[in-house]
């Protein structure tokens, strides 16, 4: 693939995503940066396919990783919902023409194809869930480990404020 292909479709990713924060109506403080999460998804998925030479199941999981990824940064920078950034980026690797060709082959009576075709279109969507849950869990592991709001103890969660009422009754009872 050359160089200028891959500009192409970097710069198209940008407009995908530019008109489909327009379409959802969300807040113009991210209308400029909400497209960036396209160019950055997308590229490394291209990165994946043609450096890495992983399918496009697993490119599209990395794709979609950095887009999770970066719509959680986003989310917090922004102080904006994280669908704000999650819908307009994965509008690139919604499998809606997977679904069109397994509707298609499977109304022309290929039932083959109409299951490879699913098989795909399933998998795909798995890859973007998948990428998604990771993000989230990374996410709020992190949180955790900067902000713990409860201590262990005897293998019990208690939060913070319970903590100080506990020693108190503890203090009464003896």
């Amino acid at each position: 693939m050359k160089v200028m292909d891959i500009i192409l479709q970097l710069i198209g990713a940008y407009g995908v995503g530019l008109f489909a924060i327009l379409t959802i109506e969300g807040p113009r403080k991210v209308l400029f940066w909400t497209p960036l999460i396209n160019i950055a998804g997308w590229g490394s998925y291209l990165i994946s396919i043609h450096l890495g030479g992983f399918s496009e199941i697993m490119a599209t999981y990395f794709g979609s990783l950095v887009i999770a990824l970066i719509s959680q940064m986003y989310a917090r920078i922004f102080r904006e919902p994280v669908t704000v950034f999650f819908i307009p980026a994965f509008f690139l690797f919604v499998p809606g023409g997977g679904m069109y060709r397994t509707a298609l082959a499977f109304i022309q009576g290929d039932t083959a194809q109409g299951f490879t075709e699913l098989g795909g279109t399933l998998f795909t969507a798995l890859a973007i869930a998948l990428a998604v849950y990771t993000s989230d869990t990374f996410v709020q592991i992190i949180n955790k480990q900067k902000f713990p709001k409860f201590i262990r103890k005897n293998y019990r969660v208690i939060p913070k404020v319970a903590k100080k009422t506990e020693k108190k009754i503890e203090k009464k009872l003896k």
